[in-house]
């Protein structure tokens, strides 16, 4: 063992031990992936230097072809793990067009092992003992014990009379030689159920389709208005459920509920401090409608606003220092609201937007440097940026002629979302906080009003009247899912049968990545690989009765093919030197993938036995996909012109020949995991952020109509279409792990 691996590395309030392989946070275990926590290991091993892309992929995939979204998913799950803020980083810090850097404060130790001495740090006084490590081993990994965690038989029976100590060894011996025979037979049995029964059928405890839509109230009355506590545990909404309008909270979950003001008046909208002490308000408890502030159990409700004016839609700044508002002060048109910023406590009122026109709905940024609000000076209701001075005043929505309204920034700052008006109804939409890649969250023939995010921004809370009367939803940020694995594995890769009956997909929730296959709904869970390898990206055959897979053994990546139900598992690539990855089906069913036989990434066509291998005419590129009307190919590679100065992967298309090559994205950050729909006129793929975040979007194959799919906080890829293109299957951790999800398209 070299003295790099029995280091220890200090960064508050974590604890990495090189020689376990354990990160411990306040002496708890922190679950990690292996490669995530190679990763770690390698970066805190050069802290403070820029490790580049390349040297952490060879250094954790030694002699393995991997794509950089596996670098990038691993940096997000161990950010996810460290709490860090890749904005804000305080751990590791992205460096652009180069790679990573672990940036915090650290203490490097060394430990040292004797037989009597439990391990100690050089140069500090900690004493870690080693049965410590060796039970968090058991309870990440298996049940383990070093050197020195039991004491020896000798030295027990040293400590009994001589006649006990013959007898406890007498004792020990046997249980030992028991031991060992149980173990043998165990591992016999285990072999010959494995040789036997290599199809079978997986644990049953699946939760099938479970929706993303929750209701969160229950009642006859009007519930309206919700608001997220900062910290996640709480709701705060406006219901008159007893007779008038009045503040309520519940727990997230829609229990425990409530109410913090009872008056004669109506009070509405309620706001959330950042410290989550306090709950801005508006009431017209005085007569008209003033801007009140309580403590968060309905104590101290104190007026901050004193005019005859209406003041309204209270928010706080990020450092809840300001408050923002809209109000009619001063006009004669009692519709001219303007939008004023005050302090916390009422004083140093100023108007920061004078407009004759509607001016309402304001929100602050997270970084405390924007607000948007709403506007109808441009004869539509839209929504506008601007600076926090009132500055800088932007349209977002101009494209639109709907009525947008109430928009509220997500807890990253990366997205905004709205109400905008559509057949009559209002319905809820996500925006980038440009203003570009519009989703639509809700889609159906109620209204859906009044956003507001989780603290994690992976959900809203809305109010909607598709109950009759208006009650309180929880709503993915995509838009209603459905979940069809629940597992404490990772299940990654889905790809739908042809019929659209079945999905593909592979999990490691047996140690091992293996091919699984269940009904469309997630139910009928059937393992069909077992063998000691990992087994991956599992496509169906155009006719259904055959998968390709990718099969990893000893870090090198080849192409296999079985029956359908897991039999007749047969080797395509036969080089044991190469990396040949990501296999898809043609439409005239050869085998299309991607290799590393000519010293780089190329694609390659083969024959479903293996044979006639042919290159196509292209260079760097990865992940190919065909059209289902076998013309076209959709894939990756670097792009040909630069954006950012950064020359990021792209998607392409080019004909069947090779021909025709065209680049159909020309944006920052990196594509993945292209999917053709099923008509051939869009194209799915992955845009990951720099090792943050990703979310899947769609493209018209002509290179237009460009919209986003998913706009979580999280990790979402491989995207796959339903055979009908009603549905869209893809993997997403917003849940903590790697499950696989359906989302609506219609």
């Amino acid at each position: 063992m070299s003295a790099r691996d029995n280091q220890l590395f200090e960064f508050e309030p974590f604890v990495l031990d090189a020689r376990s392989g354990i990160l411990l946070k306040d002496g708890a275990t922190v679950r990690l992936t292996p490669r995530a926590l190679q990763i770690l290991l390698v970066l805190v091993q050069h802290a403070a230097e820029v490790v580049d892309k390349d040297q952490l992929m060879k250094e954790v995939w030694p002699d393995t072809f991997v794509e950089e979204g596996n670098l990038s998913r691993n940096i997000y799950e161990l950010r996810k793990a460290l709490g860090d803020d890749p904005a804000k980083p305080h751990y590791i810090e992205t460096i652009p067009k180069r790679g990573y850097r672990f940036v915090a404060p650290m203490k490097v130790s060394m430990v040292k092992a004797t037989s009597n001495v439990s391990p100690a740090i050089e140069t500090s006084p900690t004493i870690i003992e080693k049965h410590t490590f060796a039970r968090v081993v058991s309870e990440t990994i298996e049940e383990t014990h070093e050197p020195g965690d039991i004491a020896p038989v000798s030295t027990v029976a040293a400590l009994l009379p001589p006649a006990v100590a013959r007898r406890k060894r007498s004792i020990y011996r046997t249980a030992v030689v028991i031991a060992i025979v149980a173990s043998m037979l165990l591992v016999a049995a285990i072999l010959i159920f494995r040789y036997v029964k290599q199809v079978r059928v997986a644990r049953s405890h699946v939760t099938h389709a479970k929706s993303t839509l929750v209701r969160l109230t229950n009642d006859n009355a009007q519930d309206t208005g919700p608001s997220w506590s900062p910290d996640g545990n709480k709701i705060a909404f406006t219901s008159n459920r007893n007779g008038k309008t009045e503040i309520y909270v519940m727990d997230a979950g829609g229990s425990r509920v409530s109410r913090l003001t009872d008056n004669l008046s109506a009070d509405d909208f309620p706001r959330w401090s950042p410290d989550n002490r306090k709950i801005l308000f508006h009431s017209d408890r005085d007569g008209n409608w003033e801007i009140y502030v309580m403590d968060a159990d309905g104590s101290n409700q104190t007026r901050l606003t004193r005019n005859n004016a209406d003041d309204r839609a209270p928010a706080w700044s990020p450092d809840g220092r300001h408050i923002v508002f809209s109000s009619n002060l001063g006009n004669t048109n009692p519709y001219n609201f303007d939008i004023y910023v005050m302090n916390a406590d009422g004083s140093n009122t100023r108007k920061i937007v004078d407009d004759p026109e509607y001016d309402a709905d304001p929100s602050w940024s997270p970084d405390g440097q924007k607000i948007v609000f709403v506007t109808g000076r441009n004869g539509n209701f839209d929504v506008y940026e601007m600076n926090a001075d009132g500055t800088g005043q932007r349209n977002l929505t101009p494209d639109s002629n709907k009525q947008d309204i109430w928009p509220i920034w997500s807890p990253d700052g990366n997205n905004i979302a709205f109400v905008r008006t559509t057949e009559g109804k209002e319905q809820l939409f996500v925006m980038d906080a440009e203003g570009k890649n519009l989703m639509r969250v809700t889609n159906d023939a109620a209204s859906n009003s009044q956003p507001a995010w989780s603290p994690d921004g992976s959900r809203l809370i809305f109010p909607t009247d598709r109950d009759g009367n208006w009650e309180i939803y929880e709503i993915s940020v995509d838009g209603e899912l459905s979940r069809l694995t629940d597992d404490s594995a990772d299940d990654l890769a889905p790809d739908w049968s042809p019929d659209g009956n079945k999905v593909a997909f592979s999990s490691n929730r047996d140690g091992k990545q293996h091919i699984y296959i269940m009904d469309a709904d997630g139910s009928a869970l059937t393992q069909v690989t077992n063998t000691p390898a990992d087994d991956t990206e599992p496509a169906w055959s155009p006719d259904g009765k055959r998968i390709v897979f990718t099969r990893s053994v000893n870090g090198k990546q080849n192409i296999y093919v079985m029956n359908a139900d897991g039999s007749s598992q047969t080797r395509l690539t036969a080089d044991p030197g190469l990396i040949e990855t990501s296999p898809k089906w043609v439409p005239d069913g050869r085998i299309v993938f991607t290799s590393n036989r000519d010293g780089e990434r190329q694609i390659y066509v083969m024959g479903v036995d293996g044979t006639n291998v042919t290159k196509l005419p292209t260079t760097g590129a990865s992940q190919p996909t065909w059209s289902r009307d076998g013309t076209r190919i959709a894939f990756i590679r670097p792009g040909l012109e630069k954006v950012d100065d950064i020359l990021w992967r792209q998607v392409f298309i080019m004909d069947a020949d090779g021909g025709n090559l065209r680049m159909l994205t020309k944006t920052r950050n990196s594509k993945l995991e292209p999917c053709w729909s099923p008509d051939g006129t869009l194209i799915s793929f992955t845009i990951e952020k720099m090792g943050s975040t990703a979310n899947i979007f769609q493209i018209g194959s002509d290179g237009g109509d460009l919209r986003r799919l998913t706009a979580g906080p999280t990790w979402d890829g491989r995207p796959a279409y339903s055979p009908d293109g009603s549905k869209l299957a893809f993997v997403s951790n917003r849940d903590g792990n790697a499950e696989i999800y359906v989302k609506s398209l219609r």
